[in-house]
């Protein structure tokens, strides 16, 4: 699954997850360190929901959680398996 995340990143955001040291992996995606544009951001997300059959609650947007590579994995992962 963490494999088909950094594809989705790299297609949508055109961010290299394999590139980056662990501290990038913590670093928020919509920044200037990696050009992505708030747009970009809201098709990565509705390709998340549509491609896991997920619904991404609210709260994890306004929180400011769904940002960085390791905490949009982990969101994820972690809804897709209380899917099953």
């Amino acid at each position: 699954m963490e494999e088909k995340i950094k594809e989705m990143i790299k297609a949508t955001l055109n961010v290299n997850i394999d590139n980056m040291t662990e501290e990038d992996k913590d670093y928020p995606l919509l920044s200037k360190k990696f050009d992505v544009m708030p747009y970009q951001m809201l098709v990565f997300f509705t390709r998340v929901e549509k491609e896991f059959s997920i619904k991404i609650p609210d709260e994890t947007i306004t929180e400011g959680k769904f940002n960085s590579y390791n905490d949009i994995s982990k969101i994820i992962i972690d809804l897709v398996k209380e899917k099953i």
